[in-house]
Order: C-alpha cells, then structure tokens, then sequence
C-alpha cells in the first residue's frame, strides 16, 4: 500500500500524519547532527510539499 491509497479518502488527515513524521525526523535528524542541522525547506520539500492540494484547472 501507499500513503496516497491508504488516505484516498482523507487528505487531511495524510498531512496531519507527514507532519507529525517531519517533526519526528526533524528532532532525530538535529539530534544526529547538530550543526549545521536541517535545513527545514528540505524537509517540508521531502515531507509535506508533494501532498499539498491541487489547484483546480
């Protein structure tokens, strides 16, 4: 399955779910590595961005 199918139903609740995995990553990935740390436009890229709603045509 994917995450896309498995939330087919409810957009909403795939961003509340990719938002909770990009704090999770965000906290890991700061805490692996410090300095620099993440770039935040990278992980809402990576995280949030392709799920974001279309706009109508």
């Amino acid at each position: 399955m994917t995450l896309l199918s498995d939330y087919r139903d409810d957009r909403i609740a795939l961003r509340v779910y990719l938002g909770a995995a990009l704090f999770a990553a965000t906290a890991d990935l700061y805490r692996l590595n410090p300095e620099p740390g993440p770039d935040p436009t990278a992980l809402f890229i990576r995280f949030l961005h392709w799920a974001r709603p279309h706009s109508p045509p």
